[in-house]
C-alpha cells in the first residue's frame, strides 16, 4: 500500500492547521483528500489484518509526490540498492472517488534559454531581441500542440500535451531584451519515447541557447488483467455493489516509478473534493467503504 504525506500550500479551511467544525459527513483540512484519507484507511486495514497471511502487507508512505516524487524514488532505488525483494503489487491510495485508475499520464518540465543582445530601445536595430526569439518558439509550441492532438488516442488518457508554464524576460522598458527564458510542460502518455527530442526539434528554428530538462517521469498503464488489478476491481463491486468504474487519470502519480520498476500497481482511493484548493474535503463514508475494500484486496491478493 503505497502513498505520498506532502500537501501542497494554500489557504482557506484547515490550510494552517487550525482546527474545523467537525461533521459526521466529511473530513476537511489541508491534504485530507490528496491523500490523507487515503492512508488512513490503509493504515486501519493494514492493522486489522490476521496475523497468518501468507504474505506481507507493507506501507510505503514516501515525500515529494507533489513535485517529482524523489522520495519514492529514493525507497525503490534503495530496494534495489540492497537487492531486497521488490513487492509483489502495490496499490496507491490516492483519491480517486472509489473508482479504480488503470492508468496515468507521465509528465517533462524544461527550461528554454533564449539569449540576445542588449540595445538601446530607440535604437533596436543594434541587438537582438531574446523575447522576439522566444515567439518564434511559442509559435512552435502551439504546432507541437496541434500535433499532438492529431495522433491517436488513448482509450483512457487521450492525447499527450505541451504547454508554456511560465515566461521570464526582459530588464526594462526601454531595454532590447538580451535573455528570456520559457518553462514548458509536456505531459505523456504511458510507453511514449523520451519527449526531449521531440521538442528540440520544435523549438529549432527559434534557436533556443540551452534546452535544459527538469524533471521527467514515465506514465503509467495497469494490465486490467493481473491479479492486484483483479483483486481491487472485485473488491470495490463487492463493497461499493455495482461494477467498478475504470479509468485514466491526467496527472502524475507515484505509481509512475512503481509501474517502471516492474512492479504491477493500480489506484483506488475515497471520495471528496477540493484537491489544491482552499477548502479541502473527503467523505467519511468514501472511508469506511475504501477501509472495506483494502481489507478485501489484503485478505484476496496476501490471504493464500
Amino acid at each position: 500500500m503505497a502513498g505520498h504525506l506532502d500537501t501542497v500550500g494554500g489557504e482557506g479551511s484547515g490550510a494552517d492547521g487550525a482546527s474545523v467544525p467537525l461533521s459526521d459527513e466529511r473530513v476537511v483540512g489541508r491534504g485530507a483528500y490528496d491523500m490523507a484519507g487515503g492512508l488512513a484507511a490503509a493504515m486501519i486495514a493494514a492493522a486489522a489484518a490476521p496475523h497468518d497471511l501468507a504474505g506481507d502487507v507493507v506501507l510505503a508512505f514516501a515525500a515529494d509526490e507533489e513535485f517529482g516524487s524523489v522520495g519514492m524514488e529514493e525507497l525503490l532505488s534503495a530496494l534495489d540498492a540492497e537487492q531486497a525483494a521488490l513487492p509483489d503489487a502495490a496499490v496507491v491510495l490516492e483519491p480517486t472517488d472509489l473508482e479504480v485508475t488503470l492508468a496515468h499520464r507521465g509528465f517533462a518540465w524544461y527550461r528554454v534559454e533564449y539569449e540576445g543582445v542588449a540595445a538601446h530601445g530607440s535604437q533596436p536595430e543594434l541587438g537582438v531581441d531574446a523575447i522576439d526569439r522566444a515567439l518564434d518558439g511559442l509559435v512552435a509550441l502551439r504546432e507541437l500542440g496541434r500535433e499532438l492532438r492529431a495522433r491517436p488516442r488513448h482509450p483512457l488518457l487521450g492525447n499527450g500535451s505541451v504547454r508554456l508554464a511560465t515566461i521570464d524576460g526582459g530588464t526594462d522598458a526601454a531595454t532590447v531584451a538580451d535573455r528570456c527564458t520559457l518553462v514548458v510542460e509536456r505531459r505523456t502518455l504511458p510507453g511514449e519515447p523520451d519527449p526531449g527530442p521531440e521538442l528540440e526539434r520544435a523549438l529549432a528554428a527559434s534557436r533556443p541557447a540551452r534546452i535544459e530538462e527538469l524533471v521527467a517521469r514515465p506514465g503509467m498503464e495497469a494490465d486490467p488483467g493481473s491479479p492486484i488489478a483483479e483483486a481491487v476491481l472485485a473488491a470495490v463491486q463487492r463493497e461499493s455493489g455495482t461494477p467498478a468504474v475504470r479509468r485514466g487519470d491526467p496527472w502524475w502519480t507515484d505509481a509512475g516509478l512503481i509501474a517502471d520498476a516492474d512492479i504491477p500497481v493500480v489506484l483506488v482511493g475515497p471520495a471528496g473534493g477540493g484537491a489544491h484548493a482552499d477548502e479541502e474535503w473527503v467523505t467519511v463514508a468514501s472511508l469506511r467503504t475504501l477501509v472495506a475494500i483494502v481489507e478485501d484486496v489484503i485478505a484476496d491478493f496476501c490471504g493464500g
